[in-house]
């Protein structure tokens, strides 16, 4: 008895934790590149820039508007929160380029290659 008794709770926590965590797990599998997407981006580099300074989402946009100036860079994808961009570029840009351009966006923005 003890046995069904535990079946039956692990199922019931499992269909919670579905039910729960379903929205953020479709969001997630939404936001991924498609396959056109990616064959564009095989010849290119993905460079990701611990930022600081960022405090908000207008911040984001500042820094994002100056790395997409950047020669060579195709996407950028900034996110405040985590203090992070990434920019997909060719692999001829200096990642020197990307720190300048960060530096460009504000007083108070700094740039480091992020650890990988």
């Amino acid at each position: 008895m003890n046995r069904s008794v535990g079946n039956s709770l692990a199922i019931a926590l499992g269909v919670i934790a579905l039910a729960v965590g379903a929205p953020w797990l479709v969001q997630e599998l939404r936001s991924l590149p498609g396959a056109p997407a990616l064959a564009a981006r095989a010849g290119q580099k993905v460079v990701t820039l611990e930022v600081g300074g960022m405090t908000c989402s207008g911040c984001a946009a500042k820094v994002k508007g100056e790395l997409i100036t950047v020669a060579g860079v195709g996407t950028v994808e900034v996110r405040h929160q985590q203090h992070r961009a990434y920019v997909v570029c060719d692999p001829g840009v200096p990642d020197s380029a990307l720190i300048g351009a960060v530096s460009r966006a504000g007083r108070g923005f700094t740039a480091v290659l992020a650890e990988r």
